[in-house]
């Protein structure tokens, strides 16, 4: 006969919480690893693609824009009163403009 006190299947319950819980967590862990991985690998490519400029034609073009920003002021449509000018010339302009009308 089987004394009362000794009623065990076997299955150890702590061991086999704590156990998932581990396995809970390392699971977790290794998200947190790939996603660092993908976000650093994503922040590399996106300074390749837009801060790189060892392309020719990217620098080619660069050249060509900072060349029409730079432009001397000009008539963009004379018909409709359209100028296109440098920042630097439109602040300068707005600065006489104001100190003008202070006057």
């Amino acid at each position: 006969m089987a004394s009362a006190g000794n009623n065990r299947s076997g299955f150890d319950t702590p061991v086999v919480v704590l156990g998932a819980v581990a396995a809970i967590l390392f699971v977790y862990a290794i998200s947190l690893f790939l996603r660092g991985g993908f976000t650093a690998m994503q922040a590399q490519e996106s300074v390749a693609k837009i801060y790189d400029t060892s392309d020719e034609q990217v620098a080619e073009y660069r050249a060509e824009q900072q060349a029409i920003l730079n432009e001397r002021t000009r008539w963009l449509n004379e018909d409709q009163g359209t100028l296109c000018m440098p920042v630097e010339d439109a602040v300068d302009r707005f600065v006489a403009q104001q100190a003008d009308a202070a006057e």
